[in-house]
């Protein structure tokens, strides 16, 4: 069986590719922070992409980090089908200006995770550095949700002449922290993302690691210091399904039960109450009655948009909605449909939950890797479901595609020998019988 070595040359910054290093740390720092080149705004993430996104491309389609799948082509097949929307709506001009950026984000942030994390050392050393981050950012944050004064927005923003941090109302006595994201919901989401990884692999599951424990407390309370309904889903997804694998670790069928469990709610509140369960899942996730209904609103005009404008979505251009909404879909996975149509969205949901599926579907992996997986999925699923009820731009958006990405060494890498598979053999044929 051909392999390709699965570990990236290069040096490394705490065990960590060092371009991944520098893509997280320009990733937060504030958006404000950049240069304009003709009518496009480019922050210093997008730039290092831009850089990096040619000599990446090659190493993928040479093979040289892993055999390209049929993973890689739905990440380019949205991509692509997001440019032919744009062009049929705007032009030429913004399919290339906009959908080249668009690019370069979606394709981009992918390929680095999924090009530089390529063994469970690469995925450790990751994990432990995110999880360090957001635990060290509690230094600038904590008296940011106290005093108000967004210390690390507002130093960036000051130094380049950018927007200060607007201000947001208060909830539960607290102001929400920024960090450096340029909102709340940002800054949640990216302090949420790293509970699984904290919990699975900083800490390995083990409640009497007092230090990896520590770090868990940490996360919890980054997240809850930005006062926000959608990172707090991100948490409660990822910490019932830690929970629910920990009770029912020697059960073979815990996940398809857990599921199944979901549907009968799902069935049970559809039939009980005279909302349907997504009003129902939407009124009970949010902090206010009007941001509820807000959401409700934006899912019935939204649907039937996406019902007009199936195919190509409506680009760039305005939706139909009432006079007093505004022109924000708080809902990630319903504004692909709107702008590039539901084959867009059925790539995009192809390639995370395909990953998920099929990464699920391997066995025999040390106790080290099921922890690896056990992180980045949850991780995903919290993200995913979360997304719903937000919309994921700027830093998050970079930050979603970048953790798919880096689960892809969980398909394609052998844990005999550390590389990367050409073929499956009938040793490593994935199990369809078991989840996780």
């Amino acid at each position: 069986m051909a392999q390709a070595d699965a570990k990236p040359t290069g040096r490394r910054l705490w065990g960590v590719p060092v371009p991944v290093i520098f893509f997280f740390f320009v990733m937060m720092v504030p958006t404000s922070v950049g240069i304009s080149a003709g009518g496009l705004r480019l922050s210093l993430y997008r730039i290092v992409l831009i850089v990096m996104f040619l000599p990446m491309l090659l190493a993928l389609v040479t093979g040289k980090r892993g055999k390209m799948n049929v993973f890689d082509m739905l990440c380019f097949g949205h991509a692509g089908w997001a440019v032919i929307a744009l062009i049929k709506w705007g032009g030429l001009a913004q399919g290339i200006e906009t959908g080249g950026i668009y690019v370069v984000e979606f394709c981009g942030a992918f390929l680095l995770g999924r090009l530089y994390i390529r063994s469970y050392e690469d995925f450790r050393a990751f994990a432990h550095a995110y999880v360090a981050a957001t635990v060290g950012m509690l230094l600038f944050t904590l008296p940011e949700a106290v005093t108000g004064i967004h210390v690390l927005h507002d130093f960036f923003a000051g130094a380049v002449g950018g927007p200060r941090a607007p201000y947001i109302d208060k909830r539960m006595g607290l102001e929400r922290a920024f960090g450096p994201f340029d909102h709340p919901i940002l800054y949640g989401v990216f302090a949420a993302a790293a509970f699984s990884m904290a919990y699975f692999v900083v800490a390995q599951r083990k409640l009497l690691n007092f230090t990896g424990m520590a770090q868990v407390v940490g996360v919890i309370v980054a997240t809850f210091i930005s006062a926000s309904g959608g990172p707090y889903l991100v948490l409660a997804l990822q910490m019932f399904a830690a929970g629910w694998e920990r009770m029912l670790s020697g059960v073979k069928f815990r996940w398809r039960i857990m599921f199944g469990m979901f549907a009968v709610v799902y069935l049970w509140v559809d039939l009980m109450s005279n909302r349907t369960p997504f009003h129902v899942v939407v009124s009970y996730l949010t902090f206010s009655t009007q941001s509820a209904y807000n959401r409700i609103h934006i899912w019935n005009y939204g649907t039937a948009e996406v019902g007009r404008n199936p195919i190509f979505g409506i680009g760039l251009g305005d939706w139909i909605r009432a006079p007093w909404m505004s022109d924000s879909i708080d809902n990630f996975w319903l504004l692909i449909a709107v702008r590039y149509g539901l084959p867009a969205l059925v790539m995009l949901l192809g390639l995370v939950l395909g990953m998920v599926y099929v990464i699920a579907q391997r066995r025999n992996l040390p106790q080290d890797w099921r922890n690896a997986r056990h992180a980045w999925a949850f991780t995903i699923y919290g993200i995913t479901i979360a997304a719903a009820t937000v919309h994921l731009w700027n830093a998050l958006f970079v930050l979603f595609m970048f953790l798919i990405g880096a689960g892809m060494w969980l398909y394609d890498t052998n844990p005999q020998n550390g590389k990367a598979e050409k073929t499956r053999t009938p040793a490593n044929k994935p199990n369809y019988g078991t989840l996780f």
